[in-house]
């Protein structure tokens, strides 16, 4: 089969926009198969296909994994085919979610800003014999790690699983986070990965550290400057009483070659 897809993102961290119409049975094998191909050295896939809602496209990653880079750049994907390049708000949908996610894209100045969807719950849980924050979204749990080292792969990960398991999300992430600094080093606990993978941008460790500061501090609005290894993000969270309400996440988005290759099923 041809299959079409759009490389998205900075070097050393960039997405794949599929645009070829594929089942949502295969998206993970071939999610796998397109990650292997050494040269792209891709971080991430996804998946543009046509709305069943309030959305103008629909996007998926594989197993459900919630991605908030993935969000941004097949957002501008979508719009670079169809030759939006002032700002604009687009409503895309996620598998799971009742409702679009909000991305207000500006293809001209290359800046994206993503509306999270709310955690449903943030709260501290015990964690190698510690308690530390855990924000927990549909689709992903972040662990909030103090400090600017994260504990030995062999006693993070099957730590991550677990948190993973007690969520019943598909992934879960660490963060090593100094807050004083405002800086975060991410690894994810990825679906079948035997280790953890390194992420220089996420977009949800950014949102979930904003929540966290807003909730924790009882803040109507807080707003980071996420120093992350690639590069800064800026995360707003919005809050009623002890309620979020709203979570952002802004961060340059940029283009790369569009490949279309054939591939064997």
């Amino acid at each position: 089969m041809k299959l079409a897809f759009q490389t998205a993102g900075p070097a050393g961290d960039l997405t794949l926009v599929v645009t070829t119409p594929v089942p949502p049975a295969e998206h993970s094998a071939l999610a796998r198969r397109l990650l292997a191909i050494g040269e792209l050295q891709a971080s991430r896939v996804c998946f543009l296909l046509p709305p069943e809602g309030k959305g103008v496209v629909r996007l998926a990653v594989p197993d459900g994994v919630l991605s908030g880079s993935a969000l941004a750049l097949g957002a501008l994907t979508f719009a670079a085919a169809r030759g939006v390049r002032r700002e604009k708000k687009l409503p895309v949908e996620l598998p799971g979610l009742a409702e679009p996610c909000t991305v207000h894209m500006n293809p001209l100045a290359g800046q994206a800003t993503v509306e999270l969807p709310l955690p449903r719950a943030a709260e501290r849980t015990p964690f190698l014999d510690r308690e530390v924050p855990v924000v927990v979204f549909p689709g992903l749990a972040h662990l909030l790690w103090p400090g600017t080292q994260l504990p030995p792969q062999e006693v993070l990960l099957p730590a991550l699983q677990d948190l993973a398991q007690t969520w019943q999300v598909p992934a879960a992430g660490a963060l090593a986070w100094d807050f004083r600094a405002q800086t975060i080093t991410p690894l994810l606990c990825l679906p079948g990965e035997a280790r953890l993978c390194p992420r220089p941008t996420c977009v949800t460790a950014a949102g979930a550290a904003a929540a966290w500061s807003a909730l924790h501090d009882r803040q109507s609005h807080r707003k980071l400057a996420v120093r992350q290894p690639g590069g800064v993000l800026q995360a707003a969270a919005h809050c009623q009483g002890a309620s979020l309400r709203r979570l952002t996440v802004s961060l340059p988005v940029s283009l790369g070659p569009a490949y279309e290759i054939d591939f064997e099923k």
